[in-house]
């Protein structure tokens, strides 16, 4: 196609070049490994635990929607030094997509089964042919069309995991009814996918990530993402489910911007977020199709914080690909099924490029973000704080299922995620990360457990409570646990409720302190507290009562073992320790800091602290007091 560029650079919209510069910027590395016969891109980085051709076909379809978003782009406001980019991606995308849907190539990727994850990237597929038919699609002759729709009905009638995976279902057969012609077969497998995926609502706007029992970020770059697609694509066939759908999806984003700091970050919270940037994935397709409660110019400014806060940071690997990790290279921090090309679902994030410069998204003036808010989300049991311009989570009811504990419970189960801040992960997988947690260890036992299910007791904008144990079949222990959580400021206070039926050490953790030269840190500890600083920002553990002693996890250099923050290299949390007897019940009160104000650090004077009911004074913040 011989674009012309129909707008000029004094016309364009600079935040709109900016977006344009950064997709082709991250397109650059995979143009340079573009090769000629191969039908994927050969993105170094560890292997997933499905398939070589799944990580085959990854690392082609999620590049592939990359440069959909980019080339749509281009059909508004063009450069010449953009073009020979643009040439080369389509010839290659079109020769690979061929020589993998081709079963008698050496390139084929295979194909789909039950549970597979070629589904996952033939759903994305669908919608990523529908965004290039001009130049991909419509290239091709009929026999070769119809050799990728013969591939793509391998999937047809698939067995899909129970959650967010569901909706490729839908847009594979979506896409297969566009070119067979309206099937009613098909149409009644997408409506029974639908009414599957209504049943995981819960409310404001949220929904539960199906098979795992959990509330993260894929409620917004899956659960909200893809109905706006489909409405999009193919909505006349049933106002009434598009209307269901597009008022979910402005309920969510009604508290949605509290989830993003000042700095563009969010917090990092939940599985795969080495998707980064793509949790800002619906905010601009919800402006585009009316159904999003933020104004042009927030929805704007939350994409495009979040995107430069990524982009700033050294977040590629060798080859100048995407990486595995969080604000850097960190193959850690992934799931098992993460492979060198799995960053790439961060392309979600590129969806402002589908609206043209001339939409209010990009030219209307600058507002101010949301400033210090609490607000208490019933569906998903959390409550999203922007303090001091970061952002917190507060998880008051998660649900782990049995069967996804393997990703990680610790990335649900916290008591709290702040952005800046992040987590560590585990020393092995049956040691709980004692960041941000209770934790429980049976005496004599390597085991270390957290928090998996939980039940809600209190949901509020000020205060917390829940109910949980702490243990496993493992080796039988049992802690029973009721925690009320409390927050002012960049301060929690924590009450814990505990039980166990064996000999158990308990520790509750701060977050983790992270930072990269050993020269810069400074640990203060003694009897009932801990503090660590930086030059930037500190943490803080107080004890209150019922702790015995207190301690440190820390990774000060190589000698302490493999990296385990997912900020930096090195960390310190600080540790209130108790070891409880069998059968002893305790309350332990603590408090816990996480702030860049050094002078709200200080300690607090504690005036009362009987049951039910806290009195405390802090120097520079003034008096606390809890009750219940």
């Amino acid at each position: 196609m011989n674009l012309q560029s129909n707008l000029t650079c004094a016309t364009v919209p600079a935040s709109y070049r900016y977006w344009q510069d950064a997709a082709k910027e991250l397109l650059q590395p995979l143009l340079d490994l573009m090769q000629t016969g191969l039908a994927h891109l050969p993105i170094e980085g560890k292997a997933s635990d499905h398939c070589l051709d799944a990580d085959r076909l990854e690392a082609f379809a999620r590049p592939f929607l990359l440069f959909c978003h980019w080339e749509v782009s281009l059909g508004h406001h063009c450069e010449e030094s953009d073009r020979e980019a643009l040439e080369k991606g389509k010839a290659w995308f079109r020769q690979a997509l061929l020589l993998g849907t081709d079963s008698e190539s050496d390139q084929f990727f295979g194909y789909s089964t039950n549970y597979r994850q070629h589904s996952v990237e033939m759903g994305l597929l669908g919608i990523a042919f529908e965004m290039s038919r001009n130049w991909l699609w419509e290239s091709y002759s009929d026999s070769e069309r119809e050799q990728v729709l013969v591939w793509l009905e391998s999937d047809a009638g698939n067995g899909h995991h129970w959650n967010n995976h569901l909706f490729f279902g839908v847009f594979l057969l979506e896409f297969l009814a566009a070119e067979r012609g309206e099937n009613a077969r098909y149409r009644a497998a997408i409506d029974w996918y639908f009414e599957e995926l209504e049943k995981m609502y819960a409310g404001d706007g949220w929904y539960m990530d199906g098979n795992n029992q959990a509330f993260d970020f894929y409620n917004a770059y899956a659960w909200h993402f893809y109905p706006m697609w489909w409405i999009r694509l193919y909505g006349e066939k049933d106002p009434a489910r598009c209307e269901r759908l597009a008022k979910r999806t402005r309920l969510f984003l009604e508290t949605y911007a509290s989830f993003f700091a000042d700095s563009g970050e969010h917090p990092a919270f939940g599985r795969s977020i080495a998707y980064r940037f793509n949790a800002s994935a619906p905010i601009a397709l919800a402006h585009q199709q009316g159904a999003s409660p933020l104004s042009p110019a927030v929805s704007r400014e939350l994409c495009t914080r979040n995107l430069k806060f990524f982009l700033d940071r050294p977040i590629e690997q060798s080859q100048g690909c995407l990486s595995l990790g969080w604000v850097d290279a960190f193959p850690g921090l992934t799931e098992s099924y993460s492979c060198g090309g799995s960053p790439y679902w961060a392309a979600k994030g590129f969806a402002p490029l589908l609206l043209p410069p001339s939409d209010p998204f990009w030219t209307d003036g600058e507002e101010s973000l949301p400033s210090d808010s609490s607000e208490a989300l019933k569906g998903p049991k959390l409550i999203v704080r922007k303090v001091n311009g970061a952002s917190e989570i507060i998880n008051a009811g998660t649900q782990i299922g049995s069967s996804n504990t393997r990703f990680g419970a610790h990335k649900w189960g916290r008591l709290s995620y702040k952005s800046g801040w992040g987590f560590t992960i585990p020393r092995s997988n049956d040691v709980y990360p004692f960041d941000g947690s209770l934790t429980a260890q049976m005496k004599g036992s390597e085991l270390v457990y957290g928090r998996h299910g939980t039940v809600p007791l209190v949901l509020e904008s000020d205060h917390m409570a829940c109910m949980y144990s702490l243990g496993g079949k493992v080796d039988g222990l049992q802690v029973s646990v009721e925690t009320n959580f409390h927050w002012k400021g960049d301060w929690q206070l924590a009450v814990h409720r505990c039980k166990s039926c064996q000999e158990v050490t308990l520790r509750f953790g701060s977050y983790p302190l992270s930072y990269h030269d050993s020269e810069s840190i400074r640990v203060e500890e003694k009897e009932g507290w801990v503090q660590a600083r930086t030059n930037v920002k500190a943490i803080a553990l107080q004890a209150v009562s019922g702790y015995d002693s207190t301690a440190v996890d820390e990774r000060s250099s190589e000698a302490d073992g493999p990296r385990r923050s997912i900020q930096a290299p090195l960390h310190v949390t600080g540790l209130l320790l108790k070891e409880l007897a069998p059968l002893e019940t305790v309350t332990l009160v603590s408090l816990s800091y996480a702030g860049k104000d050094f002078a709200a650090a200080a300690s607090w004077s504690v005036l009362s602290a009987s049951d039910g009911y806290i009195k405390l004074k802090h120097p520079l913040l003034g008096d606390w007091e809890i009750s219940g």
